[in-house]
Parts: structure tokens; sequence; C-alpha cells
């Protein structure tokens, strides 16, 4: 009887266990809610954070410096955080070039759209992180910053430790729709884009200051930055002043063509400068090219390197064909352009003629000519006249993303 009555007690318990169980995974298999509150924080020393950051441009994690590394013109981060200030702790490495002893980036707060309006200037350091105030005194609340670089990836980069808040830091708030993927020289970097240039009504002649410094340099006032700022779309460069596409100077160690794996085109991997970049981790929504201003320029200068406009052309090709098709898709937009500083060069030819044996394989290649005129003749490009190349190469990417979607 007693072992009758301890086997009753015995399946008692396990009939128990077994509702319990049978209960417990009946709440589990209801409505669960993913949402999950963000750790509250002050301080973000991981600017690979997603939930809180969001990163713009090539750029990446410094391992000896313990920081992000924004090199590439456009570049930079953007945050959300209910406080009234932001800072960051940065090392700026610069190359020493006259003019260039500094890093630029513009401050967008709350949807600011002017590069102009917040311009944070960052001297070099010397193997040390200092801290710099990105925005004070604002409003008590929430607040969306984006900070961005406007200085070139061959002139100096900046490293960032962390950033901080007096409040706490919020979800990264969503990323532009539109995506622009631009290759480009000095005119793409806006290169001396906002120096003066005066024009003598009596004489007829243009006046150029030519003046080339960290101060007149903006990327978002070339044809690229007005480009994407008319979409409100997000941009990513890669290039710098005095970069060929294929016909580099016999002092060159890089052109577009032979680097474009690299996180900026002076930068190399095989050295261990910084690491390759990743195609598969971003799809722009068009890609843009504005090259070939420096390869026809450096065919003048030196005769040995074999400049051809038919090979110009096929440099645009090879491009195409070894960075768009394998990674972005041959229904990717692209778009070529020219027009800008060397009209008599045959560019805007090379470019069709690319457009030419590419279409049948991208149906959506377009070639851009642009009309903006000469202001200062044989110079770069100053902020109005790529304001109107700008617009004019958006229309050109609204039209074809209209149709692509």
């Amino acid at each position: 009887m007693r072992a009758r009555a301890v086997r009753c007690v015995l399946a008692a318990l396990m009939l128990a266990v077994s509702l319990f169980s049978f209960v417990s995974c009946a709440a589990k298999e209801g409505p669960v809610d993913n949402t999950t509150a963000l750790p509250e924080t002050s301080q973000i020393t991981d600017l690979t954070d997603a939930r809180y950051v969001n990163l713009y441009g090539r750029n990446f994690y410094n391992e000896n410096l313990e920081g992000m590394t924004f090199v590439n013109s456009a570049s930079g981060f953007e945050v959300r955080f209910s406080g009234t200030m932001l800072e960051m702790r940065v090392q700026i490495i610069t190359t020493g070039a006259a003019g260039y002893d500094k890093s630029m980036f513009s401050v967008f707060v709350d949807g600011e759209t002017d590069s102009n309006a917040n311009v944070l200037t960052m001297a070099k350091t010397v193997g040390v992180f200092e801290r710099y105030v990105v925005a004070q005194g604002l409003a008590e609340g929430e607040h969306t910053i984006r900070v961005l670089k406007r200085t070139p990836s061959n002139r100096e980069r900046c490293i960032v430790g962390s950033i901080a808040t007096d409040g706490t830091f919020l979800a990264a708030p969503p990323t532009p729709e539109i995506r622009l993927d631009v290759y480009g020289d000095s005119i793409t970097c806006g290169e001396g884009v906002m120096r003066e240039v005066t024009y003598d009504a009596a004489t007829g002649r243009y006046t150029d200051s030519a003046v080339y410094t960290a101060d007149t340099q903006n990327v978002f006032q070339s044809y690229a930055g007005a480009a994407a700022r008319e979409l409100g779309a997000e941009l990513r460069v890669f290039g710098r002043g005095g970069i060929a596409l294929k016909y580099k100077r016999p002092t060159d160690d890089f052109c577009v063509l032979d680097n474009y794996r690299s996180m900026a085109v002076d930068l190399s991997v095989e050295r261990g400068e910084c690491p390759e970049y990743d195609y598969n981790s971003w799809k722009p929504s068009a890609v843009v090219i504005y090259l070939g201003t420096n390869d026809y320029n450096i065919g003048r200068a030196y005769p040995q390197v074999g400049y051809s406009d038919s090979g110009m052309a096929y440099a645009v090709v090879q491009f195409v064909n070894e960075v768009v098709g394998p990674y972005y898709g041959k229904d990717m937009p692209v778009f070529l352009c020219s027009g800008m500083m060397v009209p008599d060069s045959g560019l805007d030819a090379c470019m069709e003629e690319a457009k030419r044996i590419l279409c049948a394989e991208y149906p959506n290649i377009v070639t851009v000519e642009f009309e903006a005129g000469i202001t200062a003749p044989g110079g770069h490009p100053v902020v109005e006249e790529s304001d109107r190349a700008g617009k004019q190469l958006a229309a050109a990417i609204r039209a074809v993303l209209e149709n692509f979607s």
C-alpha cells in the first residue's frame, strides 16, 4: 500500500510539472513584445553601434588609435539625443600642406541644410585626443545632429574616440532613402569652390584669387553636394583633388581604377593602412562618375602615359564593368558627367562613347554634360556654377529613379 501511495504521489507531481510546462509553453507562443528600450547612456565610445549612430561614407575603426576614422569628403556620423549639447573627443592628423593644417566639418542641426550655418574647425593634434564641442546651448529636448567632413581625403583625417551629451542618446534616426555613390576629383570634392572670383565689367575679365585652402573647400557646395541637397539624399564620395581614373603621373601611387577597393583612394590595403571596403555593406540608389579631368591634364603634361580619348572611354567602361555590374547589378542607374573646367578636352565625347558601349547591358546609364558656364576660365568651378550643375544632375537622377521604381 505504501509503495502504491508513493507511486500515486509521484504521478501527481509529474502531472503537475507537465501542466506547468504546458502553461509556460502556451504563454511563450502568444504575442511577444520585441521592442527593447535602449540602455540610457550619455556617452558613446563605439561609433559602430548602429542602435545609436548612423555612419556616413567609407570609414573604418583604427585599432592603434582606438577611434573611428573619417577621411573622405562627406563622411561622418549622425546621432539623436535628448539634451542641450554634443561634444566629441578627436585626433586630427594632417599632411602639413600649406592651408590644410586643420580639419573642417559641417554640423547639420535638426534638419538644417546650409553647410555653412555651423562649421566645426579642428586643429592638428599631436598623438592625443582633444575635446571639441560640436553644438551647445540647444533648447531642452530632442535633437538630431549630423557631423560631416567637408575637407578632402588627401589633406587630413579625423579619428573620433567618443561622443557625449549632457542628456541621453536616443535611437538613431532613419537615414535618407536616396543614396548617391559618387566617384570624382577636386570638382566633386569642392576644392576652391568658395574662393573669391570677381568680374570686371570694364575689361570683361575675371580675377581669380586662386586661394585653395581648407577654408575655401566644401564638398557640400560642389555639384555633388548640391545634387544631394536637391534630392534629400545621402552623399558618399570616393576621390580627391588631382586623382585620375586611369592615367597616373609618374609620381602617383594610385588612380581610382587600381584602388577603388580601399577605404580612401590614397590609402593602401596591402600596406595595412586601412581595411578593404566591403561593397556589400551599402547599396546606392545611383552611381555618379565625374572623372577624366586629371587624366586629360596628366596626358598633356606627361605624353609618355599614352592618354587617348578611346583609352579614356574604355577606362570608364572598365570601371563600370568592375564596380557597378558585379557589386550593384546592371540595372543600377549610372550617371557619367562632364562639362566643367576643361570643356575642350573631349571628355563629353568620351562619356558618350562609354555610354554607347555599355547601354545594351546597363539600361539605366545616362550622360550629363553640365551647362554651367566658366566663371574662372581654366579654374575650378565656384559655388554658383556648381549649384546649377547640381540641380541639373538632380533632375536627371530624379527622372531615372521615377521610372526605375
